[in-house]
């Protein structure tokens, strides 16, 4: 086939363009590496009554050398049985990463981690990559608030938190090892009460025990029960 001297020029241009472009990309720069910690109230891991103030989160990311000020960073939570999801966002990473107060009481059995989703310096051009942090547990026992009494009866008794109507407390009591005295529930108000018996000498422990949930450890509390003299005394321990 015949070329004109027209279609021979055109064709030239057309490769030399091409290959001016390809010169022209160059190779692509990768992100810079980052990396997320996290604690709360300065630990990793806690295991408290329900309701017991743990601190708030303190995150750090950095890229190895220098901490990162750029981006965006996600709170996660896992509570049992369920999967990860986002709870608090933090849209603004320039003055610190901040969820608030968020996760600041124990009340449950939860994981928390920080999801960073990655940002770019504008000052220096830098891009950062994404990163998830280490993981925080937090673990919430039955709070039993437990009391004990002697009046004319002596008496067991406190209050469950969370609260829960109708649950499930067991009353055992210390005779050559831990034995069943009665099963008691609580009422509409949360309150568990129980009656028991004191003793002379070295006294009668009685313990208030609390099954563990998904949720929520199981827990117990002390009660010692003595009679000196005429009277009756009670002291409870947690």
């Amino acid at each position: 086939m015949r070329t004109t001297r027209l279609g021979a020029a055109l064709a030239s241009l057309a490769l030399t363009a091409g290959t001016a472009t390809l010169l022209a990309a160059g190779p692509a720069h990768a992100d810079t590496a980052t990396t997320t910690t996290l604690d709360l109230g300065g630990q990793t891991s806690w295991t408290v009554l329900y309701g017991t103030y743990v601190g708030t989160f303190d995150t750090q990311i950095s890229d190895g050398t220098n901490p990162v000020m750029v981006g965006v960073a996600n709170l996660q939570e896992k509570q049992p049985g369920k999967s990860w999801k986002t709870v608090k966002t933090d849209e603004d990473a320039s003055d610190g990463v901040s969820f608030g107060q968020y996760g600041s009481k124990a009340k449950s059995k939860v994981k928390y981690r920080v999801h960073y989703l990655g940002g770019t310096d504008t000052g220096t051009a830098t891009t950062y990559s994404e990163s998830f942090s280490n993981t925080v547990i937090v673990v919430a026992a039955w709070d039993l608030h437990p009391k004990a009494a002697c009046e004319a009866r002596c008496r067991f008794f406190g209050r469950l938190s969370p609260s829960v109507k109708h649950h499930r407390v067991l009353i055992q009591v210390k005779h050559h090892g831990w034995k069943r005295y009665r099963v008691v529930h609580t009422n509409s108000k949360s309150h568990w009460s129980s009656f028991v018996k004191p003793s002379r000498g070295a006294g009668t422990y009685y313990r208030a025990v609390v099954a563990g949930t998904k949720h929520l450890l199981g827990n117990f509390a002390l009660g010692h029960f003595t009679i000196i003299g005429k009277s009756a005394y009670a002291v409870s321990q947690r």
